[in-house]
Formats: C-alpha cells, sequence, structure tokens
C-alpha cells in the first residue's frame, strides 16, 4: 500500500446521466464508490505516523474494501475544491465502519474517526474525478448543503431505481 492510496468500496446506482441543479449542468460520475481510508489525508490530520498507518490499513484492507451495508442520510452537499472543480454528494452512514476504525486506532495509538462516508454522484465536468472528503475539516472547508429543492431532486434520483 501506498500513501496516496485510498481504500473504497464500489456501490450500484442508476442515475441520469446528467442533471440540471443548483443553477447549472452536472455530469454523471462513470463509477461509484465510497472511500473508506485515506492515509496520507489521516497522517496529516491527526499526526499519526505513516508508516504505521500505512501497516494498520494494510492489515485490515479487506474490512475496508469489503462492500457494506450503507444509507443515504438524507444529506446532499456541493463541494468546491480550491482549483476550481465542484461536485455534488450525497452523504451516508456504513455499517460496522466504526468498528473498524477503533481497530486502526488501536493499532496506531491515536484515536482516528471515521471519515465522513458519502458518494460521488455528479461533476461539473465530463469525466472529472472527485474532491476529498476526508475529514470533518474537509467537509466544513469546502462542501455547502445544497437548497432544499435541488437536494430533493437529488434524494428522488437516489431512491428511485428507475430515475
Amino acid at each position: 500500500m501506498e500513501i496516496d492510496e485510498s481504500l473504497v468500496f464500489s456501490i450500484e446506482l442508476d442515475l441520469p446521466g446528467r442533471l440540471h441543479v443548483a443553477g447549472r449542468d452536472w455530469f454523471c460520475r462513470p463509477e461509484f464508490h465510497v472511500t473508506t481510508f485515506t492515509p496520507r489525508d489521516l497522517a496529516d490530520a491527526f499526526d499519526v505516523d505513516a508508516a504505521a498507518l500505512l501497516h494498520a490499513g494494510e492489515q485490515r484492507r479487506d474490512a475496508l474494501t469489503r462492500r457494506r451495508d450503507h444509507r443515504f442520510d438524507g444529506r446532499i452537499a456541493r463541494v468546491h475544491a480550491r482549483d476550481g472543480r465542484q461536485t455534488l454528494v450525497a452523504f451516508c452512514e456504513v455499517a460496522g465502519l466504526d468498528d473498524v476504525y477503533r481497530h486502526l486506532s488501536a493499532a496506531v495509538g491515536r484515536t482516528l474517526p471515521v471519515p465522513p462516508t458519502h458518494v460521488t454522484l455528479y461533476t461539473s465536468q465530463p469525466g472529472m474525478k472527485g474532491i476529498g472528503l476526508s475529514t470533518a475539516q474537509d467537509v466544513a472547508a469546502h462542501a455547502v448543503p445544497l437548497p432544499e429543492a435541488d437536494a430533493a431532486v437529488l434524494r428522488r434520483c437516489l431512491s428511485d431505481p428507475a430515475s
């Protein structure tokens, strides 16, 4: 495992390829996943030894990449990167990830919070990669809740498999 490698598990969604909300057109991501472990971001944010973190992550790779039950919690946000990129994300709860993080924390000797689990649904440009939200501080700095009318459109898309 490398310090810049993130661990994820894939999810299946059937969303419209293009959507107009929040005053603009958005482009559906070509794949959907939940990021469960970002070693560089965790090492930097929580002053954890990178080598210990990498080792702990590698030891728990299967638990961090195994597909898990998840439930969208209704929060939808627009994420702004410093370089001008934008995405739309839906936050979710992921079953059992808190237990994995208890084990990671014990392995590195420091409390590591569960990341703000979310799925990047749409991007401002076709084919654009997502914007990392590895910590609560990232969410506070870069994510803005969508206005309710726009968020409701995305919630309907997430709850209607025929959307």
